[in-house]
């Protein structure tokens, strides 16, 4: 005994579309229009957009831009250890402020060199400024970096360990002084 064939309902839009398929089959394919065709390198082969690279985290350019600032003359002494203060002429302490700048926003271990020549060109101090801490904030929300300061002066080496804390002066100018994390 066998059994009526049952008709699904899908059984007839299937029937139409393979009809519609057949019929466009037949037809001239130059008269199929899908639209203009995508070149190479207009949409798939375009580089990336331009990433601007910002080193150390919430340390480096994020902190002063791309150029140290400019320590006056009245924050020079600020910017050093009261304890090298002694051994240094008015431009070493120049040099070694400007290096303490600069090693503010420098990677971590990463020592700033610096010297001071006279006009004859003999030096008369050189020495070397290490950020040996990452940028954190202080207990009154200033940035604060630990750094150690090195000057070696005739054939004598001295060194110290600071804390570079930001200051803002006048205007948008910040520098990097002598200060206390903990105030």
């Amino acid at each position: 005994m066998s059994h009526p064939r049952h008709h699904s309902r899908i059984r007839a839009p299937l029937l139409v579309l393979l009809a519609g398929l057949a019929l466009a089959a037949c037809q001239d394919i130059s008269s199929f229009h899908v639209g203009p065709i995508p070149q190479a390198g207009q949409f798939f082969d375009q580089p990336p957009p331009p990433v601007t690279v910002v080193r150390d985290g919430p340390a480096g350019e994020l902190i002063n831009g791309p150029a140290p600032p400019f320590v006056p003359d009245a924050e020079i002494d600020a910017a050093i250890a009261p304890d090298l203060l002694p051994w240094l002429t008015a431009v070493e302490k120049r040099q070694l402020a400007e290096a303490s700048q600069r090693a503010a926003i420098e990677y971590t271990l990463e020592p700033v060199a610096w010297q001071s020549v006279e006009p004859s060109g003999a030096r008369t101090a050189a020495g070397e400024v290490v950020a040996v801490g990452n940028v954190y904030r202080a207990v009154r929300g200033d940035l604060c970096r630990d750094a150690r300061q090195i000057v070696v002066k005739d054939g004598k080496t001295h060194q110290n360990q600071v804390t570079l804390c930001r200051r803002h002066l006048d205007g948008e100018l910040a520098v990097w002084i002598v200060g206390q994390a903990d105030q």
